[in-house]
């Protein structure tokens, strides 16, 4: 088969994607996670709400958005792994089992996030110091023809790489049970030998997301005239056929007198269920089929050779590392105190002639002066 051929199987076996639609198992654990990162959220904005506005409540309001951000990721997670063993025709695992790794994950995204972050600003400051370069009279204009391009197309690469394959695929690297550093190796080969490809394949992802959104919130949009017009009949607020009407009707439900605040607020929780969801199932589809484009090229990738390029680098950095904060620590030891000298004894003279002589002389040895 050719290569054309196999970009285009590569295509067709998104629509598998279609599959995570019918997880309930996934399904269930998004929305769970979700609702629980809310009601925590909300829990402890209460309880901030109870400090006023002084340092306490913001503490105990960043440390909800902190542990409502770990739940919500926890359960992302997990669902991304519930898929990822679907795609790869695994047998499904526990959904505490799941949680576990998902929750075991993240501190494998933060530092993958970390290193992305990083290497960005670092091409940041190494393209704005050429672009100083380029200030230099006369030379600079000659340096920027050479430059201006050669940006371009760095830049123009790299938004494509992070936006269609580090972005959308490092999730499922991590998934697929890789350390950071081959994640990093495997997104690396993944936008060095299938750019194009993954790019198109990510397009026509997009396209059946949009699709498959655009089908359940029709069907939503069709069901829900249609219900709010018997609604609106039965449930005592008559309506014509007039839609001015049937909308006046419909905010009387919302906050009329009578019983229609009672079907008011069963109106918002069961468009929030539904709303819920309609809006899980496309995410499930998007999820499903990054793990399935991350299959498609990945599982044939040998990085060892960029793992141990990699390990060397993190090697050779970790050495310099060390001799650096071992010349730190010399600089900050202080020098040795100075040799002190013994006190010696004054010199010892002859009263008559000046000539040395000793403690123990009884005459001098020079003038013969009876020294005892």
């Amino acid at each position: 088969m050719s290569t054309v051929q196999n970009h285009l199987a590569g295509t067709s076996m998104l629509f598998r994607a279609l599959d995570a639609a019918k997880n309930w198992r996934a399904l269930g654990l998004l929305i769970a996670t979700s609702i629980s990162a809310i009601l925590v959220m909300s829990v402890f904005g209460f309880i901030a709400s109870r400090f006023g506005y002084g340092s306490m409540a913001m503490i105990t309001s960043g440390i909800g958005g902190l542990l409502a951000l770990i739940v919500f990721f926890t359960g992302f997670s997990a669902v991304g792994i519930v898929l990822m063993d679907q795609a790869k025709d695994n047998p499904a695992r526990s959904l505490s089992n799941a949680l576990f790794a998902g929750l075991a994950t993240l501190p494998r995204f933060l530092g993958l996030m970390l290193i992305e972050f990083g290497l960005l600003i670092a091409l940041v400051i190494v393209a704005s110091i050429v672009l100083f370069i380029c200030k230099i009279p006369a030379l600079g204009p000659f340096l920027y023809t050479f430059v201006y391009p050669i940006m371009v197309v760095i830049f123009g690469v790299l938004y494509f790489a992070v936006v269609f394959v580090v972005n959308p695929l490092a999730a499922p690297a991590l998934w697929d049970g890789n350390n950071v550093m081959q994640a990093i190796a495997k997104l690396w080969q993944l936008g060095k030998n299938y750019l194009i490809p993954v790019v198109l394949n990510q397009l026509v992802l997009g396209l059946i997301v949009f699709v498959v959104a655009g089908i359940l919130f029709g069907m939503m949009a069709v069901g829900s005239m249609a219900t709010m017009g018997l609604s609106t009949q039965i449930l005592g607020y008559g309506a014509s056929g007039s839609a001015v009407e049937m909308i006046a009707n419909i905010g009387a439900m919302f906050g009329g007198g009578g019983g229609g605040s009672g079907y008011g607020l069963a109106l918002m929780f069961g468009s929030g269920i539904l709303f819920a969801i309609v809006g899980a199932i496309p995410l499930l589809v998007l999820i499903s089929g990054n793990c399935l484009i991350y299959l498609q090229y990945a599982r044939n990738l040998d990085t060892s050779a960029i793992e141990e390029k990699m390990r060397g680098a993190v090697g050779d950095l970790k050495d310099k590392a060390n001799a650096a904060r071992e010349q730190l620590k010399q600089a900050q030891v202080p020098p040795p105190p100075a040799p002190t000298m013994a006190p010696t004894e004054p010199a010892l003279a002859c009263p008559n002639c000046h000539a040395a002589i000793t403690a123990d002389d009884v005459f001098c040895g020079s003038c013969g002066h009876k020294l005892k």
